[in-house]
């Protein structure tokens, strides 16, 4: 199966396919790894990568992913390839009214604009945090705010209503 993973705002394309009950093949970079699994409880992992073992436990909120693995802690998304494809291609050709959804359960951080304000395509209009990560709302395309839900510190699930943008385009 294919994924979109992003570290860092980093996006990478992974293929991942079981190659034999818990061996799986991973492609990821550039670069091919064999990776033995093994789940000895939830979310607590035990892989074997190139010889090495690691030790990994993972909460999964949606599509991100937190791991903690030698004393440090990832937050990762990931994404299947053939559902990220489709929502790149139609935040392209948006217009008229845009109702902007909270894409996960999670806190809203920072509101950055108000009703009346005039958004460019991409700018960030919302911070949400979600298992200790921020993630930027941005707007689809330019217009104009014409009314704002969100308020700062209120937690929000996903598909939550968090503005409107009025699109020019």
């Amino acid at each position: 199966m294919s994924y979109i993973v992003t570290y860092k705002g980093e996006e990478l394309k992974a293929n991942v396919e079981e190659s034999r009950p818990g061996f799986y093949t991973v492609a990821i970079g550039g670069k091919e790894l064999e990776v033995d699994f093994l789940e000895p409880q939830q979310n607590l992992y035990s892989l074997i990568i190139e010889g090495k073992s690691y030790e990994a436990e993972v909460c999964e909120d949606g599509d991100t992913i937190g791991v903690d693995v030698l004393g440090e802690h990832f937050e990762v998304e990931a994404v299947e390839e053939k559902k990220k494809k489709p929502s790149l291609k139609v935040a392209v050709d948006l217009a008229g009214r845009q109702e902007i959804k909270s894409p996960m359960a999670g806190n809203v951080w920072k509101v950055l604009v108000r009703q009346d304000d005039k958004v460019e395509a991409g700018q960030v209009l919302i911070i949400l945090e979600a298992m200790k990560m921020e993630n930027q709302i941005k707007a689809p395309a330019a217009g104009i705010v014409t009314f704002v839900t969100a308020a700062e510190g209120a937690r929000v699930a996903a598909g939550d209503p968090l503005c409107v943008v009025e699109s020019s385009s």
